[in-house]
């Protein structure tokens, strides 16, 4: 990640860099500025082409380029595709200069913004998570119990994925199987009953933000006594 920060006269006063999955840190420009000359190896400009001797400007090896010239126009003429007046432009890859992944760059006055936390030990054991992300569908004490703010159609009660969270692949698998049975016979008995099923805490209407049709909360989730008339899906 690199980029610039600039005021109002689009005057650049401060350099953006870093890696997302690592850390985000920032400089003033003129510490950049100074950085670069002292380190302008380590930098890559956009519109550097390759150096190669093998290689075209374009970065296409001359191989290549050679076999294409040696086609002969006229084999395309029954085609009738018709030539551009002018040749494409090449992309703008802008003047942001981009760091060689072999470098490790910490430019002076820099300032960190965002740094990831390190993998806790076990991250290998669930699936490469971030702690963050272990955390996600943990469930805490004052969830359970007959009082637990949880509706029991909410998916961190769902079986097969505590089993799964634990490692235990075949008894996932096995509710996985479980609860898709019981979803089809649920549906076959609200045919049969002639009965529709409806969303509870959400509406279809136009979304007031977008103008365009989304799902709604009703309300009433977060007021509710009694979770009797919720159906029990898993």
């Amino acid at each position: 990640v690199e980029g610039y920060i600039s005021d109002r006269s689009k005057r650049r006063t401060h350099f953006l860099y870093g890696k997302w999955t690592e850390f985000i840190k920032c400089t003033d420009y003129a510490s950049y500025e100074e950085y670069c000359k002292e380190n302008g190896y380590k930098f890559k400009r956009a519109d550097e082409r390759s150096k190669s001797p093998n290689e075209s400007p374009g970065n296409t090896p001359r191989k290549v380029l050679s076999k294409l010239n040696s086609i002969k126009l006229s084999s395309f003429k029954s085609l009738s595709i018709s030539e551009p007046d002018d040749p494409p432009e090449p992309a703008d890859g802008g003047d942001i200069p981009k760091s060689d992944s072999t470098y490790s760059i910490d430019i002076p006055n820099s300032v960190t913004l965002w740094e990831a936390e390190p993998r806790p030990g076990n991250t290998a054991e669930y699936y490469q998570f971030t702690r963050f992300a272990m955390s996600l569908n943990q469930m805490e004490d004052h969830m359970r119990g007959p009082q637990r703010p949880l509706c029991p159609t909410d998916s961190r009660l769902r079986p097969d994925i505590r089993k799964l969270e634990k490692g235990d692949m075949d008894g996932a698998a096995a509710e996985k199987t479980r609860l898709e049975e019981k979803q089809r016979e649920n549906r076959k008995k609200c045919k049969k009953a002639d009965e529709s099923i409806f969303p509870r805490w959400f509406k279809q209407a136009v979304n007031p933000h977008t103008k365009q049709d989304d799902w709604l909360y009703k309300g009433g989730y977060w007021e509710r006594t009694d979770d009797s008339m919720v159906m029990e899906i898993f």
